[in-house]
């Protein structure tokens, strides 16, 4: 037998077998201390953003879409010759944003209850009153147009934005990066991406945020910070000794589906798992359920994890769907609805270094 400072192995195996059989494994139990850390970050962020207030933000943008269509309504009676122009400026922000108001009033009666009438009296009183300080003239109303033109192309403040956004795709959250309406992170000089330079699409109703452990980037959370579903970004160095040189079975033989089957933490619940390819580099993806106990509340989640290698480095591309206690027989119908999105995410992923 030969004694090495990670396993006991046969002496009639040849080395190079040997050796990568060691890496495997010894990989394997590494991924698996990671998927803890991360799981634990995930019902974290699920804990702190499911408080967070909503009818604020719920609230100041249905008041921008109501006033918008008064103005609009304003300048078609006031300007008969604009009055097409803000038609068709009227047509293309319904065509882009429509479904969001029906959604925004539905969400608001739910937080509202039956204090929802009068909320929503106060404010047309509130559009009505600012009616006569509005200084209109062709030219003002002009400019009226075109801001409504533009704003049916997204150009809008935040957090008016994200929140129609999230509204108008809440059925469909793909279609949003389907639609182009995504924003580009790098990690480009990032202290916790390793000198790792690679960038990732992600939705713009995904709020980012920097991560509060050592190795996560950042994290981006649905519904503008308040919702349920999480990705996270995590590069870690692989602890292998200097003199040891990753190779391509090594890789290979580390993301075949029985391997990536054994990484999934303890307590957690096995899904699927396969090879997969990210930016020309080998990887894996895994699918496991994970129960956690955070405070007084035990959340249910189902991961979506992309992992690839490269420098000796571990990236990961960490997506989650979570249940709050009594509706975790939903949480299958949810991680059917984001799948899609998150595979387009992790599509999206480039590693630029290696392009220079």
């Amino acid at each position: 037998m030969i004694r090495n400072s990670y396993n006991i192995i046969s002496a009639d195996k040849p080395i190079s077998d040997a050796r990568n059989i060691i890496f495997v494994k010894f990989v394997c139990l590494f991924i698996v201390f990671i998927f803890l850390v991360l799981a634990v970050n995930t019902q974290t962020v699920v804990a702190q953003t499911i408080k967070a207030p909503l009818y604020e933000d719920l609230g100041k943008t249905l008041g921008f879409i109501m006033g918008q269509r008064f103005s609009l309504n304003i300048i078609k009676t006031e300007y008969p010759n604009l009055a097409l122009q803000a038609q068709v400026a009227e047509s293309e922000f319904e065509s882009s944003f429509g479904n969001a108001e029906e959604n925004i009033k539905y969400a608001l009666q739910e937080i509202l209850k039956e204090e929802y009438p009068k909320f929503l009296g106060a404010l047309e009183k509130q559009i009505n009153d600012l009616v006569p300080s509005l200084q209109f003239n062709q030219e003002v109303a002009a400019n009226i147009i075109a801001e409504i033109e533009s704003r049916a192309r997204g150009e809008m403040p935040s957090p008016v934005l994200e929140t129609l956004l999230t509204y108008q795709f809440i059925d469909w959250p793909m279609e949003e990066f389907t639609r182009g309406y995504s924003r580009i992170f790098r990690t480009k000089n990032h202290p916790k991406a390793k000198d790792v330079d690679f960038q990732i699409r992600h939705p713009i109703s995904w709020r980012p945020k920097e991560g509060e452990r050592p190795n996560i980037i950042q994290k981006f959370t649905s519904e503008n910070g308040r919702g349920l579903e999480v990705f996270i970004l995590m590069v870690k160095d692989i602890p292998l000794s200097p003199e040891y040189t990753i190779t391509e079975k090594d890789i290979e033989d580390l993301f075949v589906e029985s391997e990536l089957k054994g990484m999934v933490p303890e307590g957690g619940k096995f899904i699927s798992a396969k090879s997969i390819v990210l930016d020309m580099h080998k990887g894996g993806m895994i699918v496991y359920d994970y129960v956690a106990q955070r405070v007084d509340m035990t959340i249910t989640s189902r991961t979506l994890m992309f992992i690839t290698i490269y420098n000796g480095k571990m990236i990961w591309i960490n997506c989650s769907v979570s249940a709050l206690p009594g509706e975790e027989d939903k949480l299958q119908e949810r991680f059917n609805r984001f799948e899609p999105l998150f595979k387009m995410i992790a599509n999206t992923f480039i590693i630029q270094e290696q392009y220079k």
